[in-house]
């Protein structure tokens, strides 16, 4: 950014910012010729404030002193390039002779890639000239009139180390494009779609102002040279106020300021579009309406940011630092736009780096506002993942409960060989005799003996009962030795209780091995309740066995609500 300043104000030829004789001026209608102006010289306006476009025709006459000190060789008509129908350039020789070029807007206008200026070769004749007048035919901005000037053939315009700075620049513009669109697969936040916008239109904007656009377009008419750059730099604005309004945290930002935001939004497209109006009426004033129609929007920024600063914003932080130099070039170029003065080249120049300036913070801000907003999102995913863990897992045993359990039969890939259902015996009067934190810890070492030695799929479903889904060969052996475990695992971590406490079991085993997905659990659940119903009534601490068919597919309304 310093090189790129270094070499912007290194660009700035003094000698053009050095007062120069102004051309003296006229207003008249359209059928108002070169011959009638040219008799009444005492109708033309010379003050120091003569700019005006209050006649359809603007006319500037550069007089014999002016033209001999643009110098003795070829010499061209150069001027900032801006929204007319029509130019016609008359040149009085002498001899009494004279030559004329007229060109329409909606043709190619002549450029040079040497800055926004336009430019018409005068005429060369034996005869030397002693008057260039130049007429402008609905023209738009008094900027036109005010950068008019003769000069050497080829010289004027921006250094060549500018335009290859601002080239840069506009290249590199490229870069929030490229990482917004990485940004967004990761994060779909609407600010980034709005960023994406904004570069677009700040490097529309800057080719067209610049002159880069002249080099990939070479045949832009004055016409549309107007109403695109006009256009890109309304369609920029919209998409900065959009992206404020995206951008900067919900919870920092008032609905009035929201309101005030989205009213700019309205403002400038409304006032561009009358600006741009086609109407004979408000052409004098549509380029002083157009750039005063900013100062609402400027002043909203400054006291919206402002606020929403002071409220904490990191987001509006940097949207304040990246905005400030905008706004404050913003503020120069109301002034100037609406006729207060002219300034020099350097001015148009300064905008470019302010808005370099804002691509880069305005980039950091939006990096730094997606990591705040990913890490966010990661801890909300974390969190929403503890709270389905929890929601799928019994607190006390940490074994997955029903829920869980049928979310696991939906997605294991695992081939099961049998089904069982395990009941601790007795496990009422364990609680009454010993009471229920006893019962607790009866309730764990027994969910510690199942999983020791097992390897499926364990789960309480309710109270004292366990069931478990089996992918060993030897289901009923693997069965059994953890209904034994559980005895076992109770005798040695609950010394409180001095009797041995069992368990029994309803054993299912399959026809052949069936995948998780396929099994309908309540089916199972059935079946496997029922046998251990019968070893309950067989005098229990027994497991009870059956064998099972594999079961048809369960039907689309119960495979919905296992996932």
């Amino acid at each position: 950014m310093i090189l790129m300043a270094m070499a912007l104000f290194a660009g700035w030829n003094p000698a053009e910012a050095a007062p120069r004789s102004a051309p003296c001026t006229l207003q008249t209608d359209l059928a108002t010729g070169y011959d009638a102006v040219s008799q009444t010289r005492a109708a033309r306006d010379c003050d120091a404030d003569r700019w005006s476009l209050e006649g359809p025709r603007s006319w500037l006459f550069f007089d014999a002193d002016t033209i001999a000190a643009a110098g003795p060789g070829p010499i061209e008509f150069n001027a900032r390039t801006s929204r007319f129908h029509r130019i016609a350039l008359f040149v009085r020789y002498a001899d009494g002779s004279v030559a004329r070029v007229v060109r329409s807007g909606r043709q190619a206008m002549p450029y040079r890639l040497a800055g926004p200026d336009f430019y018409l070769t005068v005429p060369q004749r034996a005869s030397p000239p002693v008057e260039i007048a130049i007429a402008f035919d609905r023209l738009s901005y008094l900027t036109t009139l005010k950068t008019a000037r003769l000069a050497p053939m080829g010289e004027g315009g921006w250094s060549t180390g500018t335009m290859l700075l601002i080239a840069l620049f506009t290249g590199l513009a490229l870069a929030p494009i490229v990482f917004n669109i990485a940004f967004f697969r990761v994060l779909r936040e609407r600010f980034l779609l709005w960023h994406m916008a904004l570069a677009t239109c700040i490097i529309l904007h800057t080719s067209l102002s610049s002159g880069l656009a002249f080099a990939v377009v070479p045949g832009i008419s004055a016409l549309a040279y107007g109403y695109l750059s006009q256009i890109s730099f309304s369609l920029g604005i919209v998409a900065a106020t959009m992206f404020c309004l995206n951008f900067v945290e919900p919870d920092k930002i008032t609905r009035g300021e929201r309101r005030a935001l989205f009213a700019c939004v309205l403002w400038i497209p409304l006032f561009g579009a009358v600006a741009m109006a086609p109407v004979e009426a408000i052409r004098p004033w549509g380029g002083q309406l157009y750039f005063a129609a900013y100062l609402p929007v400027l002043v909203t920024y400054v006291v919206v940011l402002t606020r929403t600063c002071r409220r904490g914003s990191r987001a509006a932080m940097y949207q304040a630092a990246a905005w400030a130099p905008i706004i404050a070039c913003g503020f120069e170029r109301v002034a100037r736009g609406i006729g207060l003065y002219v300034g020099p080249p350097w001015l148009d120049q300064l905008l470019y780096l302010a808005i370099a300036l804002e691509l880069v913070i305005t980039a950091l801000g939006v990096a730094d506002r997606f990591m705040i907003m990913r890490r966010e999102r990661d801890r909300a995913q974390a969190l929403a993942g503890a709270m389905e863990d929890a929601a799928q897992t019994d607190p006390l045993t940490r074994l997955s409960n029903r829920r869980g359990l049928e979310n696991l039969l939906a997605t294991d890939a695992r081939r099961f060989t049998a089904a069982a259902l395990i009941d601790i015996d007795h496990f009422k009067s364990v609680n009454d005799r010993y009471g229920h934190q006893v019962g607790d810890a009866v309730l764990c070492a027994a969910a510690v003996g199942l999983r020791e030695g097992h390897g499926g799929i364990v789960a309480r479903i309710g109270g004292e009962e366990f069931f478990l889904l089996i992918d060993r060969p030897d289901a009923a052996g693997t069965a059994e030795r953890c209904r034994q475990a559980i005895a076992r695992r109770i005798a040695a971590d609950v010394p409180q209780i001095p009797h041995p406490v069992s368990a029994s079991g309803g054993l299912l085993i399959f026809e052949a091995r069936t995948e998780g997905a396929a099994l309908d659990f309540d089916r199972l659940f059935a079946e496997t309740d029922r046998l251990l119903y019968a070893a309950k009534h067989s005098g229990r601490d027994c497991m009870v066995t059956d064998r099972w068919q594999q079961p048809e597919p369960p039907a689309a309304g119960k495979v919905g609500a296992a996932a």
